[in-house]
C-alpha cells in the first residue's frame, strides 16, 4: 500500500478541476519551453510564431521609435546609374581596382566586398583576347585535359609491337599453302607501325607548338590582366579590405580533390580567425582551447581567383542564413571548415573598424568540452558579440531598407561623395534592381543583401545587440511557471463572460512586456506564453462549460423567474451564499397588497381571478426589478420586496419609494385598460408599507429548501404599516427612517412631498414611530399645499392637547378636501377626545395592536 499522503496526492491530481487543467496546461508549455532552451526539440507552430512576432515587434519599434544609425557605417551601391555609367555588372576588374584606390584615397576606415572575385574576369577591352585564350585552353593539345589523348599513341605503339612479336612466333608453324597470308598481314602491320610512328612525332610537334602560342598568349596578356590590377589595388590597401567569400556544402564541391581543398585551406590559413576558447570569465586571461563546436560546419569555400587573393589579408564569407520562412533575422559571426573558423564579412570588417587583424577574432565556449555550444564572439576585449551556440548573432534591425546612406558609385568615382566616405566603413554591394541580390528581412519583403551586412556590422560598432543568456533562459522558464499558476487561478474563477476580456488583457501584458524587453535589447520569446494563455483559457472555458457553467445555467433558468438578475449572478458566483444564514445590513423593506381581496375573488371564477393576479403581479414585480430590488415572495395578492441586498446600495430607501409610487400610477393605468377591454372587473387598489433599518439578509429554510429573504422587526413594521393604509384611507405609508434615508441619499430634502400622518406604536414596542404618507416624488403641488400645511397645524394641536381646536381644523379641511381618509381619522380621534373625561393616559401615540 502506498502511504497516505502519496495516494492524497494522487487524488489530487487525478480529480480533474478548471484550476487544475489550467495550470497541468501551463506546466506543460512551461516543459515544452525547457527543453527547446536545452536544444533536444523544436515545436515547429511556436517556432514560425516566434518569427512573426519577432517582425512585428521590428515593424513596431521601428514604427514607434524611429530609425537611428550611428552613421559610421555607408553603402558604396552598384545601383542604376553606376551601371549607366560602367555597363553590365559583374564589371571590368580594372573598375573596382579603381574604387578601392578611391575609396582609400577618400579616407574610407574599412571596405568589404559583398561581392565575389572567384571567376575570370572576361569582360573590359581585352574581353576578346581573353576569350580566344580561354577557348584555345580549351581545344589546346598542351592543356593537361587533352594531353591524355596524345599519351594514347604509347598505348597503341605498344599494342602494336606485341601483335608483331606474336606474328613473329607464328612464323615457324606456317604451312607452305599459307605463307603468302602471313606474308601480308605482316606487311600490312609493319606499314600500320611506320604510319602510326609519324602521326606520334606530328602530334609531339603540334603539342610544343600549342604550349609555345599559349606562353605567346599570356605574355602578351599578362600586363594588361584586370585581375592584376585589381590584386595591386588589393595590395595597396591589404589593411582595410575584406574581400567577400562563399563558403560551399560538401554537395557542391563533389569534384573537388581532398588535396586541392586542403592546398587552399593552406592559402588562407593567414586569413582564419583564433581557435575557439573557453574562459571561466570573460575577463580571465587563461584560456582553454576548443577545437570543435556546434558552430554550422561547410565542406569548403569558393575564395577569390588566386591573383586577387595573393595581396590579400582579410576574407569574409557573405552567406545568408534565413530562416525556415525565408526571412533573414540572424547572421552566423563564424563558420567553420572542419577545425578551421572563418570570420563573415560583417566580422571581418567589424575588426578592421575596431584595428583588429583575423587572429584577434576568438569564439567563446560555453563549456570547455569538445563539440561545446557558442556563448560569444569577442573581439580583441573590445567588443563582446553575444551569439547562440550555432554562433548565429540575431540581427537587430535600425531600420527599414534605405536606413544606411546609398552611395552611388558613379557619385563616388566622379569625386562628389569624399566627404561622406571619410572615416566610414564602406560596404560595396549590388542595390539595382535585377541584380539577383534581394533578400526578404522583417522589415521589407525585398531588400539588397548588403543592407543587412550594414545592419550586422552596425550591431558589432554599435554593441546594440538582442542578448539572450542563462539568466533570459531562467527567467522566461520561471515567467512560463508564474503564468500557468496566476493564470490557472485567474480563468478558473472569474466569469466565463469575463474571462475573454481578462484574456486579451493578459496578453497585451505580456506582449508589452515582451516588446519593452526586445526595445531594451533583450531577445525574449513572445509566442510560448501567448500560446500558453490561449491554450489555458480554451481548455479552462471548455470544461468550464461543460461542467461548471452547465450547472449554473440549470440554476439561472430556475429562478430567473423568481430573483432579482443580480441576486441570482452573485448566487452563481458566489456557491457558499446559497448555504442557510444570514447577515445583518441596513435596508428597505416593502410590503403590498390588494384592499379587498377576498370580495374581489368571490365576484370572478378562478381562472378569470388567475388572470387578474398575473396581468397586475407581473407589471408590479417588473417594477420592483428595474429599482435593483429583490422579490423576496408572493403571499396571495401581497408582494413582499426588499432593496439594498445582495448588492449594496445607499439608494435602497430612494428605491423602495420610487417603485411604491410607480406602483400606484401603474395601477392607475392598468385599472383603465381593464375598465375598457372588461367592464365586469371589480375595482383594484392597494395600499404599500415601506420600512427602513437594520434587518437580517440572507437564506433562511431548511438544508433541503430555503429562500433568499430578510427577517426582523424593521419588516415587521414594514408589514403592519401596509394594514395601516385601511385605517388612514392612504395608500402608501413609510416610516420617518425611509424618509431620512431616502432624502440623504438623494441629497435632497425636497426629493418628496409627504405628509407626517401621526405617531405609531408598534404591538409589543415601547418606542413610537413617526409614520408618514408618501405623496409624490418632488415639491407638492398647489392644489395640495393648503391640505398640507393645513393638516401639520391640525395635527400639532392635537398633539398637545388641544382637541377641539384640532377638530376644527380638520372639519375645515374636510369641507375642501372631503375624500381625504386621514382628516376624516383625525377628526373622528378629536370628537372622541373632546367627549371623554379620561386623558389622563394619552400620551399621543396611536397604538397598533393588530396586524
Amino acid at each position: 500500500m502506498y502511504p497516505a499522503g502519496v495516494r492524497r496526492l494522487a487524488a489530487w491530481l487525478t480529480r480533474l478541476t478548471a484550476f487544475r487543467i489550467g495550470l497541468f496546461t501551463g506546466l506543460a508549455f512551461a516543459a515544452v519551453h525547457m527543453i527547446q532552451l536545452a536544444g533536444r526539440g523544436e515545436v515547429p507552430l511556436l517556432t514560425r510564431m516566434e518569427g512573426a512576432l519577432t517582425d512585428l515587434r521590428f515593424r513596431q519599434q521601428v514604427t514607434l521609435r524611429g530609425s537611428e544609425p550611428s552613421g559610421q557605417v555607408v553603402v558604396a551601391a552598384v545601383d542604376e546609374a553606376a551601371i549607366a555609367k560602367f555597363g553590365r555588372f559583374p564589371w571590368d576588374r580594372r573598375v573596382i581596382a579603381a574604387l578601392i584606390d578611391k575609396l582609400d584615397a577618400s579616407g574610407a576606415k574599412a571596405i568589404g566586398f559583398d561581392i565575389s572575385f572567384s571567376d575570370e574576369d572576361l569582360g573590359g577591352a581585352f574581353a576578346g583576347a581573353k576569350r580566344y585564350r580561354k577557348r584555345f585552353e580549351d581545344i589546346s593539345l598542351a592543356a593537361p585535359k587533352n594531353r591524355a589523348a596524345v599519351q594514347r599513341f604509347d598505348e597503341a605503339e605498344a599494342d602494336i609491337a606485341g601483335a608483331a612479336s606474336a606474328l613473329q612466333l607464328l612464323s615457324r608453324r606456317v604451312k607452305p599453302d599459307a605463307e603468302p597470308i602471313y606474308q601480308t598481314a605482316k606487311g600490312r602491320l609493319g606499314d600500320g607501325a611506320q604510319k602510326l610512328l609519324a602521326s606520334r612525332e606530328t602530334f609531339d610537334a603540334l603539342v610544343k607548338e600549342h604550349e609555345a602560342y599559349g606562353a605567346e598568349l599570356d605574355q602578351d596578356l599578362g600586363g594588361q590582366d584586370p585581375d592584376s590590377v585589381m590584386s595591386e589595388a588589393v595590395a595597396r590597401t591589404a589593411h582595410k579590405v575584406v574581400l567577400g567569400v562563399v563558403m560551399l556544402m560538401a554537395q557542391e564541391l563533389r569534384s573537388a580533390r581532398p588535396e586541392d581543398l586542403e592546398e587552399e585551406m593552406q592559402r588562407l590559413a593567414p586569413m582564419q580567425i583564433h581557435q575557439p576558447e573557453w574562459r571561466e570569465r570573460p575577463d580571465s586571461p587563461m584560456a582553454t582551447p576548443v577545437k570543435l563546436t556546434w558552430a554550422k560546419e561547410y565542406a569548403g569555400l569558393r575564395s577569390p581567383l588566386a591573383p586577387i587573393l595573393r595581396n590579400a589579408r582579410f576574407i569574409g564569407y557573405f552567406n545568408n542564413l534565413p530562416d525556415f520562412d525565408g526571412v533573414i533575422r540572424h547572421a552566423a559571426v563564424t563558420l567553420r571548415i572542419g577545425d578551421r573558423y572563418f570570420p563573415s564579412l560583417d566580422a571581418a570588417v567589424a575588426a578592421i573598424a575596431l584595428g583588429l587583424g583575423p587572429g584577434d577574432i576568438i569564439p567563446i565556449t560555453q563549456t570547455p568540452e569538445e563539440g561545446a555550444l557558442l556563448e560569444a564572439v569577442d573581439f580583441g576585449g573590445k567588443v563582446r558579440v553575444p551569439v547562440d551556440g550555432r554562433g548565429l548573432m540575431a540581427i537587430n534591425y535600425v531600420g527599414k531598407e534605405g536606413t544606411f546612406e546609398n552611395l552611388s558609385i558613379a557619385d563616388i568615382m566622379n569625386g562628389r561623395k569624399d566627404a561622406e566616405l571619410k572615416g566610414k566603413v564602406v560596404l560595396v554591394g549590388a542595390t539595382a534592381q535585377g541584380t539577383f541580390d534581394q533578400r526578404v528581412t522583417p522589415l521589407n519583403r525585398s531588400t539588397s543583401g548588403v543592407e543587412i551586412h550594414a545592419n550586422a556590422v552596425e550591431n558589432i560598432l554599435t554593441r546594440r545587440f538582442l542578448r539572450r543568456g542563462l539568466a533570459v533562459d531562467l527567467g522566461e522558464v520561471a515567467f512560463a511557471l508564474a503564468l500557468a499558476v496566476v493564470f490557472a487561478i485567474l480563468f478558473a474563477r472569474v466569469r466565463v463572460t469575463h474571462a475573454l476580456p481578462a484574456l486579451a488583457a493578459s496578453a497585451a501584458l505580456v506582449w508589452t512586456l515582451a516588446s519593452v524587453a526586445f526595445w531594451l535589447g533583450t531577445e525574449v520569446f513572445a509566442a510560448l506564453p501567448l500560446l500558453e494563455l490561449g491554450s489555458m483559457f480554451v481548455l479552462v472555458t471548455v470544461f468550464r462549460y461543460a461542467t461548471e457553467e452547465k450547472d449554473k445555467r440549470k440554476l439561472r433558468k430556475a429562478f430567473q423567474l423568481y430573483l432579482n438578475p443580480e441576486v441570482m449572478e452573485e448566487m452563481l458566483e458566489q456557491p457558499h451564499t446559497l448555504q442557510l444564514g444570514g447577515k445583518e445590513m441596513d435596508l428597505t423593506v416593502m410590503f403590498s397588497d390588494i384592499r379587498g381581496f377576498t370580495g374581489i375573488a368571490e365576484k370572478l371564477s378562478p381562472t378569470a381571478l388567475v388572470h387578474l393576479l398575473n396581468a397586475y403581479l407581473s407589471p408590479m414585480t417588473d417594477l420592483v426589478f428595474r429599482r435593483r430590488g429583490t422579490l423576496d415572495k408572493y403571499i396571495g395578492d401581497a408582494v413582499m420586496a426588499f432593496f439594498g441586498a445582495p448588492v449594496q446600495t445607499p439608494l435602497h430607501a430612494a428605491n423602495g419609494c420610487d417603485t411604491a409610487l410607480e406602483m400606484i400610477e401603474t395601477l392607475a393605468r392598468l385599472r383603465e385598460k381593464w375598465r375598457i377591454e372588461d367592464p365586469a372587473i371589480p375595482h383594484v387598489d392597494i395600499g404599500i408599507g415601506i420600512n427602513s433599518g437594520p434587518m437580517v439578509v440572507g437564506n433562511m429554510g431548511s438544508e433541503q429548501r430555503f429562500n433568499y429573504t430578510v427577517m426582523g422587526d424593521n419588516v415587521n413594521l414594514a408589514s403592519r404599516l401596509e394594514g395601516l393604509n385601511r385605517e388612514y384611507g392612504t395608500w402608501i405609508l413609510i416610516t420617518e427612517q425611509t424618509l431620512i434615508a431616502a432624502r440623504k441619499a438623494l441629497q435632497d430634502e425636497a426629493a418628496y412631498t409627504v405628509r407626517e400622518l401621526d405617531s405609531v406604536r408598534v404591538k409589543g414596542k415601547l418606542e413610537p414611530v413617526r409614520v408618514y404618507e408618501l405623496r409624490r416624488r418632488g415639491l407638492p403641488r398647489t392644489e395640495e399645499i393648503p391640505l398640507l400645511t393645513g393638516y401639520a397645524e391640525g395635527l400639532a394641536l392635537y398633539r398637545g392637547r388641544r382637541f377641539a381646536e384640532a377638530r376644527l381644523r380638520f372639519e375645515s379641511l374636510l369641507t375642501r378636501y372631503a375624500e381625504d381618509g386621514p382628516c376624516t381619522l383625525m377628526l373622528a380621534r378629536c370628537e372622541r377626545l373632546v367627549s371623554t373625561s379620561d386623558k389622563e393616559g394619552w400620551d399621543g401615540v396611536y397604538g397598533m395592536d393588530h396586524k
